[in-house]
Order: structure tokens, then sequence, then C-alpha cells
């Protein structure tokens, strides 16, 4: 999930040449040290989804579920004092993200157990009781193979784990307030909803009138990776209020395993260095990507323990753009390019590979030097980039020449290099709608999202 892996991938890319980012810690809790704060100012917020879909296979039961699952949030309270968890919100995603996971749906084949006709094979549906979550022969694996039912047992398991930590909290007399564990895109009545009542996805809490307050939104944000951002900056803004629940937060250990959350966090931090009080700067976000171990696979392949590749978003930041331009002290009509250079970097991104979008031929490894060309030596193709988070699409499809002239560079520096005939010929047969398809996910990354989905180069799934 997220943007294209492998050697050529962004993760591997950026891990090799802005290493000084990084470091692999075994818990959550390292990073906090590393850094130097406090428990009570750190925040730690978990992608759910991702944390559902990792349960390990030789878990089946609801009681399972609930115990892996705390598990990790008790080791996220090791290292803060607020954890939050994101949930996506399937009625309210984008076409385009609707799109791609009836791709990955329609690719896995549901885990169905042959029985006879009497029989119930597994819930697959919105309709159980948390009382048939315990049953006698109830497997979740099938019900997690199934997308209509994933969202009342979500609901199921984290009212149980809510329910689990508020007890242990109590019984250790530890202040109420001293800690907060939220779920973001969660239905509160759990598996007790009625059948025929629609689900409403929104925020459980310990402290449920303060996060319900702190994460209210206009409108209902689909998708959980977007979610992770969004919630930081609302701690973010609270943290500065006296009194706040979350006053004093600075760091933010934001734990996923989707690498598109490098184009989103990049994008997020560039708005933080603008911030115009430099006492407003402070924030710090680590992007935790959670590693599995692995096994020795040859006799130069070192077995690893499970693990967390971690990201500082900042020197990240930084390094990006001493790689872009050779320095960090910039001329101001230079500086105020940036934005325009994350957005570049954004589309390049997009254009070699994500769950939106992909433009056969490119890779990162051989894409950054061509941004970086674009940044130094175009001016005016930068520019166009300049608006593409201004929510107008008219600025945004400004960025489609520019898009054009960094593929048509790309295919000019790829000539003659060994092995890449066929990644050019594929390069040199973009069509528009991969463009527009690319704007979009650029936008997206920023936060921006467009739901005319049609007009920006997807097509309407079968089925």
């Amino acid at each position: 999930m997220g943007l294209g892996g492998g050697p050529h991938g962004a993760k591997a890319v950026f891990r090799q040449r802005f290493s000084n980012a990084f470091k692999s810690v075994d818990a959550l809790s390292d990073v906090r040290e590393l850094v130097g704060v406090e428990r009570h100012e750190t925040l730690a917020i978990l992608d759910g989804n991702v944390m559902m879909s990792g349960v390990p296979t030789s878990v089946d039961t609801f009681s399972g579920y609930v115990a892996i699952m705390s598990h990790q949030v008790r080791a996220a309270f090791v290292a803060a004092a607020h954890v939050v968890l994101v949930f996506d919100e399937p009625k309210a995603v984008s076409f385009a993200k609707h799109a791609e996971q009836q791709r990955r749906d329609a690719s896995r084949r549901p885990k169905n157990v042959v029985c006879s006709a009497d029989l119930v094979a597994g819930i697959t549906d919105d309709k159980f009781t948390t009382d048939m979550l315990h049953a006698d022969g109830f497997n979740a694996k099938i019900l997690m193979s199934h997308r209509p039912a994933r969202g009342r047992f979500f609901d199921a398991v984290c009212v149980a784990m809510l329910r689990k930590f508020e007890g242990r909290a109590f019984a250790n007399n530890e202040p109420s307030d001293s800690w907060s564990l939220t779920f973001d895109g969660i239905d509160a009545r759990g598996a007790e909803r009625g059948y025929d009542d629609p689900r409403a996805p929104g925020v459980l809490s310990n402290h449920q009138s303060f996060w319900s307050e702190l994460i209210e939104r206009p409108s209902p944000m689909g998708e959980g990776d977007l979610k992770l951002t969004d919630v930081t900056q609302r701690v973010h803004d609270s943290s500065k209020l006296p009194g706040s629940l979350v006053a004093g937060v600075v760091l933010n250990l934001v734990v996923t395993i989707d690498t598109d959350s490098f184009a989103i966090e990049l994008m997020q931090q560039e708005k933080r260095v603008k911030r115009e009080d430099e006492a407003d700067r402070n924030e710090l976000t680590i992007l935790c990507f959670k590693e599995r171990a692995r096994k020795r696979t040859s006799d130069d392949d070192e077995p690893t323990s499970g693990h967390f590749l971690c990201c500082d978003m900042e020197i990240l930041h930084e390094e990006m753009f001493k790689y872009f331009y050779g320095t960090t002290q910039l001329q101001p009509e230079i500086a105020a390019q940036q934005p325009a250079a994350m957005a570049l970097l954004a589309a390049s991104l997009a254009c070699c590979g994500c769950d939106f979008v992909k433009i056969d031929g490119l890779r990162v490894d051989l894409a950054l030097p061509i941004v970086r060309d674009v940044v130094r030596n175009h001016h005016d193709i930068l520019d166009l980039f300049a608006n593409v988070r201004s929510g107008d699409p008219e600025q945004l499809l400004l960025a489609t020449e520019g898009l054009e002239f960094f593929i048509e560079e790309y295919i000019q520096s790829i000539d003659g290099m060994p092995r890449m005939k066929k990644a050019q010929a594929s390069a040199q047969s973009t069509c528009n709608a991969q463009l527009l398809r690319v704007l979009w996910t650029c936008a997206y990354w920023h936060l921006v999202e467009y739901k005319d989905c049609l007009n920006w180069g997807f097509v309407a799934a079968s089925g």
C-alpha cells in the first residue's frame, strides 16, 4: 500500500539518499527518549486499519483481536500520554479510493468455509451482535475477508479496548486527566447497533467531550491516512491553549506502514516551517513505519526482529531541500518557491506509482534528479506548481504543462541507459488521464480532495 516499493521505491531511495533522517528502533518509547521529550508531551497516532489488517493469521477470535490490538496500544502508551487510532470511513471515501479498494478486493478470494446448507459458514455482513463474536466457531479471519462486515467488527473491538483500558487505568490509580485513548472513525454503539440503524462513525474516547469537539469536522474525512495528519494539526493547535488536555504536546509519533505518508507528511512539514510565529514551529513529527521480523534468506542476509523504521520529517524536509539547492541559505525569491518544489516532488512520487496512478517506466531514484534540475534551472516550470493546494481546479490544471515537461525530461535522461529501453517506451505512452490522476493525487496529498474524480482521469469500476 502507498508508494511503489522495492529497491527503486521511495522508502528505499529516501533511506539511502537521506540517511540522516532515518533510524531503526525497537519500540516507540525509544523514539521519544531519543528526541528527549517527556511522555506527557507526546502524541502517538496509529493507523487503525493497518493494525486490524496486521493481526497475525493465527489469531482468529474476537478476544484475540482485542488482546493483540490492546498490546500495541499499551506499547504506544509507554511512549505517549495520548494515543489516537484513526480509521477509514467507508461512506466518505473518495470515488478514487473506493475504486482502488474494489481492485484490491477483486484480487483476493474471500475465505469461506464449506458446510451444509443449514449451517452458517461465517459472518460476512453487517448483521451480528457482540454475543455472536464470542460464540463457538466464530472466525474473525472469515469476517475480515468481507468488507461489509468489517465496520461493525472494528467498532466492537474498539469499544472493548476502551473499556479494558479505562478499567486498567483506574485500577492502577492513574489520574484520568493524565492520559487519553481515542478512536477516530468508530461507532460508539459497537456491535450492539440495531441491524437497521446506519453506522455512524465518529469519535470514541475516555475524554469524549474534549476529543469530539477537537476532531469535529465540517464534513467527514474518509481516508485514515489523511486523518493522521489532520489530527496532529488539531492537537498542535489545542496544545497552545492553557488548560487543554493536550497542552504542551510537541512530539507526534505517526505510526503506519503506508509509504504515501512520506508525501503527505512532507507537504505538511512544508506548512509547519512556513508558520509566521517562530515559537509555533516547535512541533516535531516522526513517521514510524512498523517493520515485520525478517528471516534469513541467504548467507549475506541478516535476520531482523520486528522494529520501527523512523523518519524525522524535519530532517527529511531539510535534507530534501539541501539536495535540491545544494545549500540551506536561499535568496527570498528562491525560498518562496519551496511549496512549488514540494508539489513537484509529490507529483513525481505519484508518477512513480501509488494507489491511485502509475506511469510505467518512472522510478524514484531516477526521477529525483529531474525534480532537482527543474527546481534549480526551470523556475518558470516550477511556478506552474505553485497553487496546487489552492482548492481551485483551474490552478491545479495549470501544472499539467509542468508535469509534461518533467516526464519529457525524464525520458531524455534515461535515453541510452542499459536496460531502460522498455521503460522509455512506456513513459512515452503516457496519456492525459494519467496526468490528471497525478494532479488529483498531488492535491489529495496536500489535503485538498476533489470529489468529481471522473473529471480527473478515474473511470467507474464495474460491480
